[in-house]
């Protein structure tokens, strides 16, 4: 992606018209679909279950064996009595503190590589985008000279845009995906969970490159 040579070159008129993705634009097609995959595994793991996981913070998982927990929550769920143990965690500041509702090690792994592909896509997406539009520019000028047919123009000219709504879309969809993973996080707190402050900064963060890299897009 660090390439500043044109999309395809002049070697003939029939290699460039027969061509449809570049490299660039396929190797950008993937990162992308990458970082939409990676956000929707981070919404994944920073999901918390509802009313299970309002059961497990009434019982105050640390302070009992794994065994008493699995009875602890068949009980609740079987008794209708979740709102209730819901109910003494909140008023067990102690147990609420050493709740782990989502997992921060693996969120961290997570967040991680997600980082890495954004920085990817920062990176390399504006050269792409200038080449694409300096491409266009010379293309139009070709067709309206006659060295192209505006069938050829037509033809190189949709690839170029199908790829501008791939990119397009899979960037805000992994902005909304990192914004609901980041309002997860927030419940998790919420609910009593500690040491998420890094987690809830870097979704943020995540959600904000993400959107910032969509509105570099130009639709054509």
């Amino acid at each position: 992606m660090q390439s500043k040579e044109p999309i395809f070159s002049s070697r003939g008129m029939a290699t460039e018209m027969n061509a449809s993705a570049s490299i660039q634009e396929t190797q950008m097609s993937a990162q992308t679909a990458a970082l939409s995959n990676m956000t929707r595994d981070i919404v994944r793991k920073s999901t918390v279950k509802g009313a299970a996981i309002g059961a497990l913070a009434g019982c105050g998982l640390v302070l009992i064996s794994s065994a008493n927990a699995k009875n602890c929550v068949t009980g609740a769920i079987t008794g209708g009595v979740v709102g209730a143990l819901v109910g003494t965690a909140a008023g067990n500041k102690q147990a609420a503190k050493h709740v782990e509702l989502v997992s921060p090690s693996a969120l961290v792994r997570s967040i991680g590589k997600a980082d890495d592909k954004m920085d990817a896509v920062t990176r390399d997406l504006p050269t792409l985008l200038a080449q694409q539009d300096t491409e266009v520019t010379n293309l139009n000028a070709k067709m309206k000279s006659g060295q192209i047919t505006q069938g050829q123009y037509a033809h190189r000219f949709e690839v170029i845009k199908a790829n501008r709504e791939q990119l397009a879309e899979a960037l805000s969809l992994s902005a909304v995906q990192a914004n609901e993973a980041h309002r997860n996080l927030q419940s998790a707190q919420a609910q009593g969970q500690t040491g998420l402050d890094w987690h809830l900064s870097a979704t943020r963060n995540l959600a904000r490159d993400a959107t910032s890299a969509r509105s570099a897009i130009t639709l054509l």
